[in-house]
């Protein structure tokens, strides 16, 4: 499993509207969900920015929700947020409440 990382500043309006933006129809949500190799997305607030958080099956998959991403960001937020920083690594540890009780 691979994951793409991505950062963002907020340049205008809310994280609320980016998040609604990402969700909507035609969103970012929506490009990934489509995607071959999409395991899960999270999109996290915090007080520096806004983090984008994505798995997928290769890091081939990965790159290309890199791309996407960007693409999607030019066209539709740009004016809202200003990405920061994006990485793409290997996942070499993950776990969770679900796969820790089965």
């Amino acid at each position: 499993m691979h994951a793409r990382v991505a950062f963002y500043k907020l340049r205008s309006g809310t994280f609320d509207e980016v998040v609604r933006m990402v969700e909507a129809p035609g969103g970012l949500l929506e490009i990934f969900r489509e995607s071959p190799g999409f395991q899960s997305y999270e999109l996290v607030e915090a007080p520096a920015g806004l983090f984008s958080v994505s798995h997928w099956d290769s890091s081939a998959q990965a790159e290309q929700a890199n791309r996407s991403a960007a693409t999607w960001v030019a066209e539709h937020v740009e004016n809202r947020i200003k990405l920061v920083q994006s990485d793409i690594g290997e996942v070499v540890l993950s776990s969770s409440l679900a796969s820790a009780t089965h």
